[in-house]
């Protein structure tokens, strides 16, 4: 099989693991950005509570603040675990593109090692030619040589 041919292959390959670890990297940020969020909510959150907590607050106020607590807790919990998913997803399709990078390169020197030898072919025919063409004109008598 032709190398130019593997070679725009293993581009597009790398193309498309570029694009997939960029929009990972973006679900990773928005994943940063809603644990971000969801602590500023928990801070405000406790801070609503030992305001009322001060001020006298019922049990069915305490409790309701707890549940709170419990959900922001289990939010938080799993917002970790889709961070760690995300990151493993992240460093496997780093991974893959460097794989497909290395892979690329090779398939680059063969391209190049190819089209080096193609030229080395062609000015070895070219310098026959030219042999061939000075024999023909030199004044020896058909084909005999000094």
């Amino acid at each position: 099989m032709n190398v130019t041919v593997l070679r725009a292959y293993a581009v597009q390959l790398e193309e498309v693991a570029k694009l997939e670890l960029a929009e990972l990297s973006h679900a990773l940020q928005q994943t940063v950005n809603r644990m971000v969020l969801l602590e500023s909510r928990a801070k405000e959150d406790a801070d609503r509570y030992l305001l009322q907590v001060r001020e006298g607050s019922t049990v069915d106020q305490v409790y309701g603040h707890l549940d709170a607590m419990d959900q922001a807790i289990a939010a938080r919990k799993g917002l970790e675990k889709a961070l760690a998913t995300e990151q493993a997803r992240m460093e496997q399709k780093r991974a893959e593109l460097l794989e497909a990078m290395q892979y690329r390169k090779k398939l680059d020197l063969l391209d190049a090692r190819a089209a080096l030898d193609a030229r080395r072919r062609r000015e070895r025919q070219d310098q026959q030619l030219l042999d061939e063409r000075a024999w023909r004109r030199s004044p020896l008598h058909k084909g005999e040589r000094a």
